[in-house]
């Protein structure tokens, strides 16, 4: 994968999002600040870590995680264990149960992989999200 740096129209592209889709999860904090490009004060870029955080919120949105709990995912402070990553996942399944039952199955699945100790970085449902797919 290239590092960077990237505009915002190169980003949305390589992960297969809108500009307005980039920009909206920026807008709601899902996406790190853009970097400020040395010695030009108005320019920013994005990297290689934008794009991993872009195909993570785009794979969890897809197995039927919430944008509310998506935010917590993705924030290192919030969900401190992996206990805490299976609780957020049983929320999303089941507000996921009634409207889209093949996205609660999806999450059911994740949650089955869990142990529920240790702490968020030794979580597999945040493995499986942060994996590369081809």
């Amino acid at each position: 994968m290239a590092s960077g740096p990237f505009t915002v129209a190169q980003l949305a592209r390589i992960v297969g999002m809108s500009i307005g889709q980039v920009r909206r999860y920026q807008e709601l904090g899902l996406l790190q600040a853009p970097r400020r490009r040395r010695g030009r004060s108005a320019d920013v870029s994005f990297h290689a870590e934008h794009v991993q955080r872009l195909r993570f919120i785009k794979r969890a949105l897809s197995v039927g995680y919430a944008l509310e709990d998506i935010a917590k995912l993705v924030d290192p402070y919030s969900l401190g264990t992996c206990r805490d990553v299976y609780e957020t996942t049983m929320r999303s399944m089941q507000r996921a149960m009634e409207h889209e039952p093949r996205r609660a199955k999806a999450l059911a699945q994740l949650a089955e992989i869990c142990p529920r100790v240790g702490s968020r970085g030794d979580c597999p449902i945040i493995a499986s999200l942060t994996q590369e797919f081809d």
